[in-house]
């Protein structure tokens, strides 16, 4: 049996502006104007494919003694709020943090174990019995690279037992 709906309730919520979630856009955005208003008044654009020209442009005279129409230009409007444009370029060239790389503990059991046993031999590494996903020395030596791009890769290299 077909659902019904009321597509007047469905028809107000697709026109309905979204919610802006993005602090430096949400401190200047305006709910009672559409969403291609509001991008232009910040100076930004809806649809890039408009607002990049082309670069082919008939600038001949279609006949001969007139003068170039410049119909083809459209008037670029200044932008009401160019302080957002200039926030939001600002907090992209801010440096982000490092991503921290984090490997499976099953992978770093494998891979200190192999560095204990057989040190930068890569190609020992590819016989060990505990090489079950046939690894080549150029996979171990990857994933023994990451290891040691890791920040503090030290600490988690088993320490040795202390003789008693």
């Amino acid at each position: 049996m077909p659902v019904n709906y009321n597509k007047k309730k469905l028809g107000k919520k697709m026109k309905k502006t979204p919610n802006v979630t993005f602090p430096l856009i949400k401190d200047h955005w305006n709910d009672k104007v559409s969403v291609a208003k509001n991008l232009s008044n910040f100076g930004l654009t809806n649809n890039p494919s408009k607002s990049i020209s082309t670069g082919f442009t008939n600038t001949q005279p279609q006949v001969k003694g007139e003068e170039i129409k410049e119909q083809n230009k459209k008037r670029k409007r200044e932008p009401k709020q160019p302080q957002v444009v200039k926030m939001l370029e600002e907090q992209a060239n801010k440096p982000t943090g490092i991503k921290q790389i984090t490997l499976p503990p099953g992978t770093i059991k494998f891979i200190t174990g192999l560095m204990e046993k057989y040190g930068d031999n890569y190609k020992e590494m590819t016989k060990d019995p505990k090489n079950v996903y046939q690894m080549t020395w150029k996979q171990i030596r990857a994933k023994i690279l990451t290891f040691k791009s890791i920040k503090a890769y030290e600490h988690l290299m088993p320490q040795p037992i202390a003789d008693l």
